[in-house]
């Protein structure tokens, strides 16, 4: 089971920590459908499922996905030949939201 975080402090250290940024051309989850993770929702997923949405990726081969169940969860995939997902850390959706809007209002008060 990957750490749950519950904390707002401890999901922005978390988020500050990593150089989390958006999605690009070359952001691609083809990995084989072994290649899985247990999500703090409590399910396992694949990395390739189509039913995640990618929220960010950091180096190296990061990805922060939504599931489904309104979880986000921090991907770590490693591996050249034989990949293996390991999650660093699950938060909830609304936690991760409220997050966020915290950090853009504390940005926005600094310009």
């Amino acid at each position: 089971m990957p750490e749950i975080i519950t904390d707002q402090g401890l999901l922005v250290a978390e988020l500050l920590s990593e150089n989390i940024q958006k999605k690009n051309k070359l952001t691609s989850t083809k990995y084989p459908n072994k290649v899985a993770f247990e999500c703090g929702c409590g399910e396992i997923h694949t990395v390739n499922d189509p039913s995640l949405f990618i929220i960010g990726i950091a180096l190296p081969v990061k990805f922060l996905f939504l599931c489904p169940n309104n979880y986000v969860a921090f991907v770590h995939v490693k591996g050249f030949f034989t990949q293996k997902a390991n999650c660093l850390w699950s938060c909830t959706a609304k936690l991760y939201d409220d997050v966020i809007k915290g950090l853009a209002e504390a940005n926005s008060k600094k310009t």
